[in-house]
């Protein structure tokens, strides 16, 4: 029988509903647990789990379609007229719902299968994004009209790959398809991939939900034959981020562990292939894309460290192994900087955001730091003990340095009294060396378990509060993304997005636009706050194409702000530093613009930061001092870090070229900002 798409938009419309509530995160999660297994429950006898139904109903794929793109499909499905076209575009204002909702409104068809569906996504996926869009466009414009209502809604958040408001329980929902799959997932992590392992002699004839009785037994039997496939992704082991040197202990508990420096790269999972016919190389990068053309610079530092070319490789069949991609520099003996990597790395064959970055130095080349290995010919070492790992793969690479090289590695013994003692010496020695951080992981440890319940940790300085980089910038401008403001349930709302500043010349003012903090970086209840205490003046804003900096509305009143980052870098297409992954701390409602930090002394903050000093003896002793009173202070309470102030910031009396004329009787008002690199923004007034 096939599977009635409606039936999965079902479950959807019930998820969303509970998006709605006003409740805690627990309760709305417990919530959609219940909802899940009910539905499973109520049409488990009509679930397709094998064969094509199977795969039509795990959706995986990438369309690369957005809603401007999808407007026009939708018209034609539909043969809107003017006035329903304006319905159909409600998403672009700033209270209207999502694009998808409004596609909901549209009157369509009589409902379709999944099997129908699955056939023209295929061919929607398959066709290239340099090809003519005629295709796609014609076939998604036909399959529209037979859908429901609902049904176009749910489509539409497929396409683009976002569900929101609905959080789906992505590891609940595959245990209801079969108790396995969030396992084999884990090994094999495509959905094909995981459906085929779950047609294996031994596995089909098990029930999709077994007995508790016999769910430990039958799990013991599929995990001896669960093994990674060369040129499938394996999944990345779970992280949780330790907020404290005690924190970190807590999560350690009695195990022992080993401590290994974090590179600042990009992640590589490295997958060897050796057959008569010669030895492939496949390279897939941290959101699991296939980058083995755009990483070509690393490929033959990869087949030198492993011998790929020599009769004594221990690779005689197999291999998959972990690493950093990293940049090197001849010269200066050091690993460079995260933004030097763009230089050297494509993304989907071309370069981005180097218009600004000097040209390649020649002393400058890529390298990769191993630093762990999850398959070898027939032992899937994903299963094994990190320490048997870490033995295996120092006999596996060949270091060459500054090319190839294993990552560093400390072992504490939790148990042992002064283990707070030595994981706060080897994080303060990581700080002044200016690692990115520190990762944890249990000597006796799995890589992948069925039970999951050994995790990596990782601790950065930034984790911690208190202990990042901070300054106090300016928020002079915001932007609206009304799909980010759907998600986050904020109704009416002017900006999503803010623009940070800092003062380019404080006795002349200038606010140079230099970064954008979003809903990642800022608490719900301050959005709101600031789309309260927003005064706001429309312009046409020129800023130097580089960086796209442009904010629809600035601020008559910049707000002055703490930002914490994740140390400091260079942006794309842009020659200063900011803060990495900004994050606002705090909204100062007592402090004028002329408060924040300038642009210069910006930059000689970040050079500091980033600058390894040559006696670090003395600078060790102060973070151990940091580390050590931070412990004293800090809860261990689950809050969300983020500033939730809410502070009533005052009317600043000096803003800079700022003429206000009777705001209070909302007349107009006039600014002027000096932008990004110079650029002057123009005069402008509201009225």
């Amino acid at each position: 029988m096939s599977f009635p798409f409606k039936l999965l938009c079902d479950l959807l419309n019930e998820l969303n509903c509970n998006s709605k509530w006003s409740i805690e995160t627990d309760k709305r999660q417990r919530h959609d647990s219940r909802v899940v297994l009910a539905w499973f429950n109520k049409h488990d006898g009509i679930i397709p789990r094998r064969g094509p139904g199977a795969v039509a109903f795990l959706p995986d794929r990438v369309f690369g379609l957005r809603e401007k793109q999808l407007e026009p499909i939708i018209q034609r499905a539909q043969g809107l007229g003017s006035s329903r076209m304006e319905e159909l575009q409600r998403w672009k204002t700033t209270d209207g719902p999502d694009f998808a909702s409004c596609v909901e409104h549209s009157r369509i068809g009589s409902g379709v299968t999944l099997e129908e569906l699955d056939k023209v996504l295929d061919q929607v996926s398959a066709s290239s994004p340099f090809s003519s869009s005629s295709l796609p466009a014609c076939l998604l414009s036909t399959f529209f009209r037979q859908l429901h209502s609902s049904e176009a809604k749910w489509l539409v958040r497929m396409i683009l790959r976002n569900y929101s408001p609905v959080e789906i329980p992505e590891r609940l929902a595959m245990g209801g398809f079969h108790f396995l799959l969030p396992h084999v997932f884990q090994y094999q992590s495509t959905i094909p991939a995981a459906l085929q392992f779950l047609q294996r002699p031994t596995i089909e004839h098990m029930p999709f939900q077994p007995t508790t009785d016999v769910l430990e037994r039958l799990g013991d039997v599929a995990s001896q034959e669960l093994e990674p496939k060369i040129g499938v992704m394996i999944g990345r082991g779970v992280y949780a981020k330790a907020r404290s040197i005690g924190h970190c202990c807590q999560l350690a508990g009695p195990r022992r562990m080993t401590v290994e420096r974090k590179y600042d790269g990009e992640y590589c999972q490295v997958h060897i292939g050796r057959s008569d016919s010669g030895t492939s190389i496949k390279i897939f990068s941290k959101s699991g894309r296939d980058s083995t053309n755009d990483r070509t610079g690393i490929h033959h530092a990869i087949r030198h460290s492993l011998e790929l070319d020599s009769a004594s490789c221990m690779i005689k069949r197999q291999c998959i192994v972990e690493g950093e991609l990293l940049v090197w520099n001849e010269a200066k003996r050091r690993i460079e900087p995260f933004h030097k990597l763009r230089k050297h790395v494509q993304r989907s064959g071309q370069f981005l955001g180097v218009l600004r970055d000097s040209p390649i130095d020649p002393n400058e080349h890529l390298m990769i730091t191993f630093y762990d290995i999850l398959l070898l010919d027939n032992i899937v070492l994903a299963k094994e003990s990190h320490d048997r790992r870490r033995q295996t793969l120092q006999s596996l690479v060949h270091r060459m340095p500054g090319w190839a090289d294993l990552g560093s590695r400390q072992v504490i013994q939790f148990s042992s009294a002064d283990a707070a003692e030595q994981l706060r010496k080897t994080f303060a020695r990581a700080i002044s060396q200016r690692w990115e951080g520190l990762v944890l992981k249990g000597c006796g440890d799995p890589y992948l378990s069925f039970n999951n319940c050994r995790t990596f940790i990782k601790l950065k300085k930034d984790y911690i509060p208190g202990l990042g980089d901070t300054a106090d910038f300016v928020l002079l401008g915001g932007r609206l993304d009304v799909g980010e403001a759907y998600r986050l349930e904020l109704g009416k709302v002017w900006w999503t997005s803010f623009y940070i500043g800092c003062v380019d010349n404080k006795d002349e003012p200038r606010i140079r636009i230099i970064d954008v903090v979003d809903s990642h970086g800022i608490s719900k209840r301050d959005i709101k706050y600031l789309n309260g205490h927003g005064y706001f003046t429309r312009f046409d804003v020129v800023l130097g194409p580089e960086r796209r900096l442009q904010p629809t509305e600035l601020f008559s009143n910049p707000f002055t702000v703490e930002i914490v980052g994740a140390g400091f870098d260079k942006p794309a297409n842009a020659q200063y530093y900011t803060l990495r992954f900004p994050r606002v701390l705090k909204i100062h409602g007592d402090r004028s613009f002329r408060d924040a930090i300038g642009f210069q002394e910006l930059q000689k903050m970040a050079e500091k930061s980033l600058m390894v000093p040559d006696e670090r003896a003395g600078e060790e002793e102060t973070w151990l001092r940091k580390l050590g009173s931070q412990d004293n202070v800090i809860s261990m309470s689950k809050s969300n870090p983020l500033n939730q102030s809410g502070t009533n910031v005052q009317d600043v009396q000096s803003t800079p070229h700022v003429v206000k004329e009777d705001t209070s009787l909302g007349r107009k008002r006039v600014a002027k900002y000096e932008l990004d690199s110079g650029a002057t923004a123009k005069q402008a007034k509201q009225n």
